[in-house]
């Protein structure tokens, strides 16, 4: 880097004043390529500040740092070092230009100081709170699994036990102890399910809306008894009474606060020796030597907030799915309904996870052996959190005969079998019944040919057994949509008839997944509202390489995907809806 460069551009700024290059490369102890004390015009005011030029700047830009911070006003987007926090770097396109990128960052440090002494941003210290809380001295962590946030409930808590490791340091150990993590939640199963172990203590959670801003403590500061005895007044009196707090040697107690700009704040704090008392009707802390607050930063784990990390939440609550075949397909799929955050689903399929399967299974060699539908369950049940999820290891149709399952009682049925004939099963049942629910139809064609995706309702014109036809000349039945050419032996097998298979990988499984979620979120947003047959197109590479023949079908669809509406393949001589 070229610091004469640096030099004459701080020069050239107008609103920097007093630039003197330090002899040292380090500040805060972070090493930099140049370190500048410099004076920056703020309003009026000459602020000393030092500029710190990264040694990447292309990649982590310039810091900035108020000198002697300790003494400086509190203001958004400092943090406890006096560093100017300038920009968000994710997603920034970051000019590769050093002189132009160094004043665009005096400038932005400029308008952050000024508006923050002038209090025009004070709302900023709102939206990051967390940001400004977890800077506290002595703060500890807490993840919460609390499912109604705007609720003042009771809770448990818990710390991870730290175990002292072999010729550990004492001081090592004690200071692993300090730093470890606390855990929260409202039902006694979260403990299980988050693998939480060790005695479980009181804890409560108070919702409250105030009226006016509750701003972030002065991270600079030990926390102190006055913020909280700010705060406990706006508790009010029913979740006293319904939670009925009392002095005692440790407690936890998480806040949440919905400020009046609707924004949504998580903190808490460690009691230790506490004493409640009652003044004018509300709760205070009782100030003792003795008495011992810790600062904690909420982490949450509650599924509503897990959820939010994705896109907008697609309006599932309550629904209720029914998965038909737990195969390549079947696996990918349920995959992704419960990570769209579906909470009730019921899994069927007779089969088997053998070793043949799992090259193309999300499931792999811990569950062969076991059944597809039962595997499926185990693996979610350990990797996801709050949710309902049934196995049936039977065959569908035997189930449905036998009555030991209703179709009606689901609002989204799925079939990923992949066979025609147990789908058409369904769609004459479905027909029959007059079930109302949409019905999806999902399958692979062989190899990278491509795949489809079709989702009926009896109520709309057309069905699964309008995709079917017979030849005018050998009055045999054939698939109409099928982008292989009838009449080729398509299946292979590994041990004669009962090992037959149709080959296609894992990669055609997702992308088939990927299709079926879209319109899943389509249905629960009610932007269905006739049948549809969706076609991926593969490219067909490894198909005819094989020396396999394409249908007319594909060749003649010339865009990657085709929908088509019932009004376009419904047959009217069908023998199911025609």
């Amino acid at each position: 880097m070229n610091t004469s460069e640096v030099y004459d551009t701080l020069l050239d700024n107008n609103k920097i004043a007093a630039i003197t290059r330090l002899n040292k490369n380090s500040y805060m102890n972070i090493i930099y390529d140049s370190v500048w004390s410099c004076e920056l015009a703020v309003d009026g005011l000459m602020v000393p500040v030092y500029i710190c030029i990264c040694k990447y700047w292309e990649k982590d830009l310039i810091d900035i740092y108020i000198e002697k911070y300790i003494s400086f006003p509190y203001i958004p987007h400092v943090d406890i070092k006096g560093k100017i926090c300038l920009f968000d770097l994710e997603g920034v396109l970051i000019d590769t230009n050093l002189c132009g990128l160094l004043n665009q960052c005096i400038d932005r440090a400029i308008n952050i100081l000024s508006d923050g002494l002038n209090g025009s941003n004070k709302e900023e210290f709102i939206r990051e709170f967390s940001l400004y809380w977890c800077q506290l001295p002595n703060i500890k962590y807490i993840r919460c699994d609390i499912p109604n946030m705007r609720e003042s409930q009771k809770l448990k808590y818990t710390e991870t036990v730290v175990q002292r490791r072999k010729r550990e340091k004492l001081s090592s150990y004690y200071k692993r102890v300090e730093e470890s993590n606390l855990f929260a939640a409202h039902n006694i199963e979260s403990f299980s399910t988050w693998n939480m172990r060790g005695a479980q203590k009181n804890a409560v959670h108070f919702f409250l809306e105030p009226n006016e801003y509750i701003y972030p403590p002065d991270a600079r500061q030990k926390l102190d008894v006055e913020f909280i005895n700010y705060i406990l007044p706006l508790i009010n009196e029913e979740d006293y009474k319904k939670i009925n707090i009392k002095s005692g040697r440790e407690m936890v107690i998480i806040f949440t606060i919905l400020q009046p700009n609707n924004v949504l704040v998580s903190f808490g704090i460690k009691l230790k020796n506490y004493t409640f008392e009652i003044i004018k009707g509300k709760y205070l802390i009782k100030e003792e030597d003795k008495l011992s607050i810790t600062p904690l930063s909420v982490k949450r784990i509650d599924k509503e907030f897990l959820m939010s990390r994705t896109k907008d939440n697609i309006r599932n609550h309550g629904k209720k799915i029914l998965l038909i075949g737990c195969g390549s397909i079947g696996g990918y799929l349920v995959n992704e309904i419960v990570k769209a955050g579906f909470e009730d689903i019921t899994l069927v399929d007779d089969d088997i996870l053998s070793e043949q399967n799992i090259f193309r299974h999300i499931l792999g060699i811990e569950y062969v052996g076991q059944y597809k539908a039962e595997a499926l369950v185990a693996y979610l049940r350990k990797n996801m959190p709050h949710i309902k999820l049934k196995s049936l290891d039977e065959e569908i149709r035997a189930m449905v005969d036998e009555e030991s399952i209703n179709l009606s009682d689901f609002d989204i049925i799925i079939s990923a079998t992949g066979n025609h004939n147990i789908n058409r099963w369904i769609n004459k049942v479905v027909n029959e019944k007059r079930i109302t629910a949409p019905i999806m139809y999902v399958w692979n064609e062989p190899l990278d040919i491509g795949c489809h995706v079709a989702i009926l309702q009896s109520c709309n014109k057309g069905c699964y057994e309008c995709f079917f036809d017979r030849n005018n000349c050998t009055n045999e039945l054939y698939d109409v949509t099928a982008y292989c050419k009838a009449g080729q032996k398509i299946t292979r097998n590994f041990s004669g008839c009962g090992g037959s298979y149709v080959p296609y990988g894992s990669t055609v499984s997702i992308k088939t997944t990927a299709i079926c979620i879209d319109w899943i979120s389509r249905i629960c947003d009610g932007r269905y509202n006739q049948n549809v047959l969706i076609s991926m197109k593969g490219d067909g590479y490894y198909f005819k390489k094989a020396g396999f023949n394409v249908s007319d079908v594909y060749e003649d669809q010339i865009k990657e995907f085709e929908i088509k509406t019932g009004e376009e393949f419904c047959r009217s001589n069908c023998e199911v809806c025609g």
